[in-house]
């Protein structure tokens, strides 16, 4: 008979046991549930706001702008002593900035000698040779247009017309 008040003191203490983990229970599981719904709608909150914010940054469209130069009638440096060249060309700018346009327009006079020292520095097979060295004095040009603008307008150039003499 010993054997069976310990096997009762054995499933009270059991019970006991279970009574406090389910007493440990319920409040944790009442938190998880109050930070859950805090997050529903904070993230509701803050989704609308993320979701208006993208609509704004979505609606700001890219300004492409296109601006043409007047043509450009440059002595090209010689190979040869006695034999000038010349170089008839027109180039557009392209840029993708906001305002640019109104910069461009502005600072001509800058550009057009930006422009012009480049070009006069460069003889006929530097600019009718490779395409590579064609790609080259483009990204030239760029750089030193970008430099007498004194921030980076122009993402690209044009040459709508060339012809050399």
């Amino acid at each position: 008979m010993q054997n069976k008040p310990s096997e009762e003191n054995e499933e009270n203490s059991g019970k006991k046991q279970t009574k406090k983990k389910k007493k440990w229970l319920i409040p944790v599981v009442i938190i998880i549930a109050n930070v859950m719904i805090i997050g529903v709608i904070v993230f509701g909150f803050t989704s609308g706001k993320a979701q208006a914010l993208i609509k704004d940054l979505k609606e700001e469209k890219k300004v492409e702008t296109t601006v043409p130069l007047e043509e450009f009638l440059i002595n090209l440096s010689s190979e040869k002593e006695g034999k000038d060249q010349f170089l008839k060309i027109e180039l557009s700018i392209y840029s993708d900035e906001k305002d640019s346009q109104e910069l461009i327009v502005a600072k001509t006079p800058q550009i057009r000698n930006a422009i012009i020292n480049v070009l006069r520095k460069q003889t006929a097979e530097t600019i009718f040779g490779e395409d590579q060295k064609l790609l080259a004095l483009k990204k030239e040009l760029i750089n030193q247009i970008n430099e007498s603008l004194d921030e980076p307008v122009v993402s690209d150039i044009f040459i709508t017309n060339i012809i050399m003499q």
